[in-house]
C-alpha cells in the first residue's frame, strides 16, 4: 500500500485550468516540496517517493498513494528469483525502454508518465529498477557515470546494469568504453565515475535534466518549482538561488524574488552583495 500524503484532485475533472495555474496552486499548500524537504535530510530515503515528489509538480493531478501501489503491482509482475530473471521480465516481458526518440521530453523524467509510458531516460528507469528490485528483494544502487547514470548489483559490485539500453550488463572496462562514446572521447575516464551516488544526488541530477530543458525552452512557470527543488538539495552551487531569484522576477512574484536576493545578499562576498541588493531594490520596484 502508498504511504504518505495524498495529492489528487479528489476526482474532480478537468475545468480547463492551465497548468501554469495548477502549478501556481502548489506553491500555496506546496505539500510535495515539503515532502521532499523531509526526504533530504534523511540520508537514506526512497528514491521512487523522491521522484514522485518531482513528478507532481510536473504532474499536478497525479495521485502519489496510487503511483505507489502502482510500483507495488509493478514489482508483483516482476517477482523473480534472480537479477536477471527480474530485468528481463522489466525491459523484455513489461517492455521498459530508453527513449531514443524523444529524449528530451520532461515526461521521461516524471516517474509517473516512465510508468505510464514505459518509456524514459537512464536515470528516471535506474530510480525505477531500483524501486521494483528492493520491493522483491534484490538491492541496485545508482552509479553517476557522467553522461549516462547507470546501476550497479550492490551483492556483485563488479556488475553494473545499463537500464537505457534495455538492462544490458557491464563490467568496468565496459562501462569506460561506454563513457567515452557518450563523451565522444572528449573527456578522460576516471575510476570515480563509477562510484555510488547518494539519493540526494540522484535527485539533484534528475532536477537538472528539468532544469536544462525548461531552460531552454523558456518554461519559467516549469523552471521556477524545478529551481525551488534544485535549492533543497545539499550541494547544488549557491548561484541557483540567484537564478531563482531572476525566475521568480521572470513569473512576477516580484516581493518573493526581492526577499530572496535580500537574504542571498547577507552572506555574499561584496562584489556578489551589491549585485544582489541592486535586484532586490529593482524587484522592490517592479512592485508599484
Amino acid at each position: 500500500m502508498g504511504i504518505g500524503p495524498s495529492w489528487s484532485k479528489n476526482g474532480q475533472g478537468d475545468t480547463g485550468e492551465s497548468l501554469a495555474a495548477r502549478i501556481d496552486s502548489l506553491f500555496v499548500g506546496w505539500a510535495p516540496a515539503e515532502r521532499f524537504s523531509q526526504l533530504l535530510e534523511q540520508e537514506k530515503f526512497a528514491l521512487d517517493e523522491g521522484a514522485l515528489c518531482i513528478a507532481a509538480h510536473g504532474c499536478p493531478d497525479m495521485d502519489f498513494d496510487s503511483e505507489l501501489d502502482r510500483l507495488d503491482a509493478l514489482a508483483c509482475r516482476c517477482d523473480r528469483p534472480s537479477r536477471d530473471q527480474m530485468l528481463h521480465s522489466l525491459f523484455s516481458d513489461l517492455g521498459f525502454h530508453g527513449n531514443r526518440v524523444d529524449y528530451y521530453d520532461p515526461r521521461n523524467s516524471f516517474l509517473n508518465e516512465v510508468m505510464r509510458r514505459r518509456t524514459g531516460i537512464p536515470i528516471s528507469l535506474a530510480v525505477l529498477t531500483i524501486a521494483v528490485g528492493r520491493r522483491i528483494g534484490h538491492q541496485l544502487e545508482g552509479i553517476g557515470l557522467p553522461g549516462h547514470f547507470l546501476l550497479r548489483d550492490c551483492n556483485e559490485p563488479e556488475v553494473f546494469i545499463d537500464v537505457f539500453a534495455g538492462g544490458a550488463l557491464l563490467d568496468g572496462r565496459g562501462c569506460e568504453e561506454l563513457f567515452h562514446q557518450v563523451t565522444a572521447g572528449q573527456q578522460g575516464f576516471h575510476p570515480a565515475f563509477l562510484a555510488p551516488v547518494e539519493h540526494s544526488s540522484i535527485m539533484e541530477r534528475m532536477l537538472g535534466n528539468l532544469r536544462a530543458i525548461y531552460a531552454q525552452s523558456k518554461d519559467y512557470a516549469n523552471l521556477e518549482w524545478v529551481l525551488e527543488l534544485r535549492t533543497m538539495c545539499p550541494t547544488v552551487p549557491e548561484g541557483e538561488a540567484k537564478q531563482l531569484g531572476l525566475v521568480n522576477m521572470e513569473r512576477g512574484r516580484f516581493d518573493q524574488a526581492a526577499r530572496r536576493f535580500e537574504a542571498l545578499a547577507q552572506s555574499a562576498t561584496d562584489d556578489g552583495e551589491e549585485e544582489l541588493r541592486r535586484l532586490a531594490t529593482l524587484a522592490w520596484a517592479r512592485m508599484n
